[in-house]
């Protein structure tokens, strides 16, 4: 399609004047090479953006069309704006005489096209200046704030919303599924349901499964996940370092960083250096990124090149907690040692419990691994709390169940070598408190290896909330 038919295209689109081929030829364009959607999207949002720059001054202009002219990475969720518009949009069918004789593929594409310029003439509206009326999308919810004043959990978020924090962290939950843990001091902006910009402060990014895409920009690099979890520490100079601890990002000259590198850059660098990994800085919102809050007395969350091998990550001196699997649906029947607040030690008997409907969860093992022989003899105690933004659903106790669990539960070619035990030891407890939200372990260890998993509500899971 050469340049004066898909501006003629773009003109009649505006003026809604599209004809059915045209739609049709529009539609094969975009067939061609889904990056055409993209550019289409863009061209209409610039240039009804500046059509409103005739029409009023700029600091009349709405939120949504202000945010286009200044926020480039607003064509990544316009054009997924249109993907999702066009997928939801409900498909016509034929009438019952022609529908025996029309194959689908036949009418698909009428379909699609009217399905797009529906979409994008919703995205024109979306983008027209307003008074008066606020056109800002709900596109994130707090999920946890803990010693936050500006904000609470359960808050909604809306585009251009700007969370300025003095004090403590919050875990923010985009539409997109990607999550977001911010910790004060700290400036964000979010710009949509699949990126935000950091002016300052330590923030880690988690993509869970097969999400990709989300965007955070900061003073000097804009980052774009690609399947991953990675770590941003932008100071108040603007200083910016970026960890990545699983998967892949990419950097806005495309350079590519993977799991175990870390780069840091400034204003007056041409391009980001890479300098020694670094973890620490990111380690409370790491774990708080995961629905963890508050960890009491001695237990610690496995660091991002730990969370892979429970079996090679040894620590005679703390508890760790591994999370594993991440939104898994165990269904009606499934069996666990306890799903009700109280306490829960050994022999466990009969003390068995049957899932009574589907639920989904997030999994965590807790464990005790010094590296020693089956045959050492210790004993050692430690106690700890586990404080979660979220009810604990169940709990699995006994080494067959943990063992029987972990094609479900643990993450994907987890390495469990050198765990010769499981469970816990006659000495163990385990309580859970009324409101399921915290668990406390008393471990009583005598030789070997501890281990439990928890099993607690999934973020998508609203009826065990």
């Amino acid at each position: 399609m050469n340049e004066s038919r898909r501006q003629r295209l773009i003109e009649d689109f505006q003026d809604d004047t599209l004809s059915e081929d045209e739609c049709r030829a529009l539609m094969e364009w975009f067939d061609e090479d889904e990056s055409r959607v993209s550019a289409f999207a863009d061209e209409l949002r610039f240039g009804n953006a500046l059509a409103a720059l005739y029409v009023i001054g700029s600091d009349d202009i709405s939120l949504a069309v202000n945010d286009s002219l200044k926020r480039a990475d607003h064509a990544v969720d316009i054009s997924q704006r249109v993907r999702q518009k066009i997928e939801s949009f409900p498909q016509p069918l034929p009438a019952d005489g022609e529908r025996s004789n029309l194959p689908l593929r036949k009418w698909a594409p009428w379909w699609i096209a009217a399905s797009a310029v529906a979409a994008l003439i919703a995205l024109i509206v979306f983008l027209q200046p307003q008074r008066d009326t606020d056109v800002r999308d709900v596109i994130a919810t707090v999920q946890h704030a803990r010693n936050v004043k500006e904000i609470s959990t359960g808050d909604t978020l809306r585009t251009g919303q700007v969370l300025t924090l003095v004090d403590g962290r919050v875990k923010i939950n985009f539409q997109s599924g990607a999550k977001l843990a911010l910790q004060a001091p700290a400036e964000l902006r979010l710009l949509g349901p699949n990126s935000a910009e950091l002016a300052h402060g330590v923030a880690t990014v988690r993509v869970p499964g097969e999400i990709k895409g989300f965007v955070l920009a900061t003073p000097h690099q804009r980052v774009t996940d690609l399947g991953t979890s990675f770590g941003v520490d932008v100071n108040s100079t603007g200083e910016t370092s970026i960890s990545v601890f699983e998967g892949e990002i990419e950097l806005e000259d495309h350079q590519r960083l993977i799991s175990g590198q870390t780069i840091a850059l400034t204003g007056a660098d041409k391009s980001a250096r890479e300098i020694p990994f670094a973890i620490n800085q990111f380690l409370n919102t790491w774990q708080m990124s995961f629905g963890v809050e508050e960890l009491v007395g001695d237990v610690r969350v496995a660091t991002p090149n730990e969370r892979q091998a429970p079996g090679l990550a040894l620590d005679s001196d703390s508890l760790l907690l591994f999370p594993e699997r991440e939104d898994a649906l165990l269904e009606h029947g499934y069996v666990v040692d306890g799903m009700e607040p109280g306490t829960y030690s050994r022999p466990f008997r009969k003390h068995t419990v049957k899932l009574t409907e589907d639920i989904r969860v997030d999994s965590f093992l807790l464990q005790y691994n010094p590296g020693l022989d089956d045959g050492v003899s210790m004993n050692q105690k430690f106690q700890g709390e586990l404080h979660f933004d979220r009810p604990v659903v169940a709990l699995i106790l006994q080494k067959d169940m943990l063992d029987s669990s972990d094609a479900q539960l643990a993450l994907p070619d987890t390495d469990f070598r050198n765990i010769f035990r499981r469970g816990i030891n006659d000495a163990d407890v385990v309580t859970l408190s009324p409101d399921r939200r915290v668990l406390r372990v008393d471990f009583d260890v005598k030789n070997g290896v501890d281990q439990i998993r928890v099993l607690v509500a999934s973020d998508n899971n609203s009826n065990s909330q």
